[in-house]
């Protein structure tokens, strides 16, 4: 009898312990995100572990917080001498920015030269009595697994807005030109001098020549000779130290005139790098529309005529017509030539060639330009020009794809030539430079002419009415002429939707989505069914497709009346 009461006794404490131990897994969990989140973002983390490329690490990799440094060594009356030599010697006004130069230090060697200084500084700010980071014998504080901060460290590009602002300083020096400063960090190798120089109309990005490490890493690895028209790889910085040893040095400079008013950048990790100042940036820069910045000019042709280049383009026939492209309105559109230009600025045939190319991916030239999910491709930047308020109502239940008319929108033989000598490779690039320029600018002028065409407003009806489902609510009332009006402005002024809405009924499929183009276009319900268990081949029911084409279109484009205010359509019914 005692062990028959006794079970229930146990069983009741083992259902206790296992209660806790939910609980108290749930407050273990709890305790580990409260931790996480407690952890400090910075944008000046930097990770000390250049020892891991000689083999495995004895001790976790150093967090280090430069900006923290910096600032430190600010208030002692110190500079960036305290751990950086100059890039060359005697001048202190420019620094290399990899750390007491130990580029080419592997082994003990490195290993002493980060303890000797960083340590080395501690003792000699301990002796002093001034406060210290951690000393010799205190390597866990330094080496510590799980450091109490974590990066948010964000990439920054040099947008038309900020270059903009560089372009038109005058505290940017450069000697030789009072006119032009882009020689102040445009260079390209001239490999007759061998050195670097300022190629006046070659200017290009950084990433043109100055490759990430990994990628740098990985093309020295396949041949250590390699080399191009910017010299052999091996002697160029990588793009995160030649960016810093440009700009930060320039910062530098500038901030040290003491006796002179000047305008400079930020030289600490977060003025560029953290989230905060990237807002701030974006905030400044929003007051300047793209549109309004003077055009960029290095030689770049207003119009080009773009079209394949195969191999051998006398065995080919019968291609696509050449594209009469606007190149100057299109840099109007975009904040940064690598909107399009996303490795450097040549033509897009010299990576994306007509069969593909290793230099391009294997991305041939037709996919590079037609990739509808990609934004450096024609047909991608339209379809991101598409989510705008003004455009994504329609195109937000339009499923990214070019319709069989799309085509021609583009690929059209300029003025002069005819269908027979537009599709032949051989023909067309046989034309001179110059002849090309002006076929090019007669299609861009013909094309540009075109305006965005509707039906006229006697065709429109001004109301419809949706009563087909009216049970305990009275039928809903469209505005249609107006809705479609209030389109119509929206779109009339786009050259992008001038181009593409070829027929006046066009604009009417972005409701009537499977209806053929026409003035009197059939009515919901002859493809959607009223009772949503009849509706065939998956179709959404009568109820559903009014409710998913109407608030979708007033969230995409912020209009009236939102999703949850029912009673603006339907009047609730009386007894």
């Amino acid at each position: 009898m005692k062990n028959q009461t006794s079970l229930p006794r146990w069983a009741g404490f083992f259902a206790l312990a296992l209660v806790f131990l939910v609980f108290a897994g749930h407050g273990f969990a709890a305790t580990e995100e409260t931790k996480k989140a407690m952890v400090e973002k910075r944008a000046d983390v930097l990770t000390i572990d250049a020892m891991a490329a000689d083999g495995k690490l004895s001790l976790p990799a150093v967090t280090f917080l430069h900006d923290q440094h910096t600032k430190a060594l600010s208030a002692m009356k110190k500079d960036c001498s305290s751990c950086h030599k100059p890039l060359k010697p005697g001048d202190a006004g420019a620094y290399s920015f990899r750390f007491m130069d130990t580029g080419e230090l592997t082994g003990e060697a490195l290993k002493e030269t980060f303890h000797a200084n960083c340590i080395g500084c501690h003792i000699d700010l301990a002796k002093a009595g001034k406060k210290s980071g951690p000393l010799d014998a205190e390597c866990r504080t330094c080496h510590n697994p799980a450091p109490a901060v974590s990066s948010n460290w964000q990439d920054i590009g040099l947008d038309k807005r900020i270059h903009y602002n560089h372009t038109v300083s005058k505290f940017i020096p450069v000697a030789g030109n009072k006119d032009k400063n882009c020689a102040a960090c445009h260079h390209v190798f001239d490999p007759d001098k061998q050195k670097l120089v300022w190629g006046e109309n070659k200017e290009d990005s950084c990433r043109a020549c100055h490759l990430l490490p990994k990628v740098k890493k990985a093309a020295l690895a396949k041949n250590p000779a390699a080399s191009d028209d910017n010299g052999p790889l091996q002697k160029r910085l990588t793009l995160d130290v030649a960016t810093h040893q440009s700009c930060v040095n320039c910062h530098l400079a500038l901030a040290a005139k003491k006796d002179q008013v000047v305008e400079y950048g930020p030289f600490d990790c977060a003025g560029c790098h953290s989230p905060a100042a990237q807002a701030a940036f974006a905030a400044q820069s929003a007051k300047t529309p793209v549109d309004s910045i003077p055009r960029l000019k290095r030689g770049q042709a207003d119009v080009v005529l773009l079209m394949p280049e195969p191999a051998k383009p006398q065995s080919v026939k019968g291609m696509m017509a050449t594209v009469s492209f606007n190149h100057k309105f299109h840099e109007a559109m975009t904040l940064d030539c690598r909107g399009c230009h996303h490795k450097k600025i040549a033509s897009c045939a010299d990576c994306h060639s007509y069969e593909g190319k290793a230099e391009g991916n294997f991305i041939n030239l037709s996919m590079a330009m037609h990739k509808p999910d990609a934004r450096q491709s024609c047909v991608g930047c339209h379809n991101i020009k598409t989510q705008q308020a003004s455009c994504a109502g329609c195109h937000t239940q339009i499923p990214l794809k070019l319709s069989h008319n799309s085509c021609a929108t583009c690929h059209v033989s300029p003025p002069g030539v005819n269908e027979e000598q537009g599709t032949n490779p051989a023909y067309m690039l046989g034309l001179s430079k110059e002849k090309k320029e002006a076929l090019a600018a007669s299609g861009v002028y013909l094309r540009d002419r075109e305006s965005a065409r509707g039906y006229d407003q006697i065709d429109i009806p001004e109301k419809v009415t949706l009563g087909l489902l009216a049970k305990e609510f009275e039928a809903s009332e469209m505005p249609h002429r107006k809705i479609v009006n209030a389109l119509w402005e929206k779109q009339r002024n786009s050259r992008l939707a001038v181009a593409f809405h070829t027929d006046k009924g066009t604009l009417c499929q972005g409701c009537h989505h499977n209806s053929p183009l026409s003035k009197t276009p059939p009515k919901c319900v002859s493809c959607h069914s009223v009772d949503s268990q009849s509706a065939p081949g998956g179709r959404l029911s009568l109820k559903a497709a009014y409710h998913q084409q109407c608030m979708t279109c007033h969230a995409r484009m912020n209009q009236k009346p939102a999703a949850t205010e029912c009673a603006e359509c339907h009047k609730i019914r009386g007894n």
